[in-house]
């Protein structure tokens, strides 16, 4: 199980297990379980986390990126709302100041106050926030 738990969280983007079980020697059923036991584990323990004292929010949008014509007369302008993908994600990362600072993720439609002062809620403790933002 060690050894599992090595392999997928050392792998850049997670380790698929047909991969995991040629690594470690064992069949695919077995390599499946052991993975999807892993990310129970892990999705069960971020559950439990909580911030508090001061975090620090940060987004990043992913996603939704349409391929301009070539032609520069025949390109739109895809800053106009009427024109842009909707598939468009963000990544919140609200990050516990200090050291032995915690990390949660959530993916959100839209990086304004609202939304990132909702996820602070769900992840804070006691709803206890410094200076996540200085407007």
């Amino acid at each position: 199980m060690l050894i599992a738990i090595w392999f997928s969280s050392n792998s850049v983007k997670g380790k698929a297990a047909l991969q995991l079980s040629r690594e470690i020697g064992v069949q695919y059923k077995t390599a499946w379980v052991l993975l999807m036991k892993l990310r129970e584990a892990i999705t069960w323990r971020r559950e439990e986390m909580r911030l508090d004292g001061e975090f620090e929010i940060d987004g990043k949008y992913a996603g939704g990126h349409i391929r301009p014509e070539n032609k520069a007369e025949d390109r739109i302008d895809r800053r106009l709302k009427k024109y842009q993908n909707m598939k468009r994600l963000c990544a919140l990362a609200i990050r516990q100041r200090g050291l032995g600072g915690q990390t949660f993720t959530r993916i959100i439609r839209d990086e304004d106050s609202n939304a990132a002062w909702a996820a602070v809620r769900v992840a804070g403790d006691n709803g206890l926030c410094g200076r996540a933002w200085q407007l």
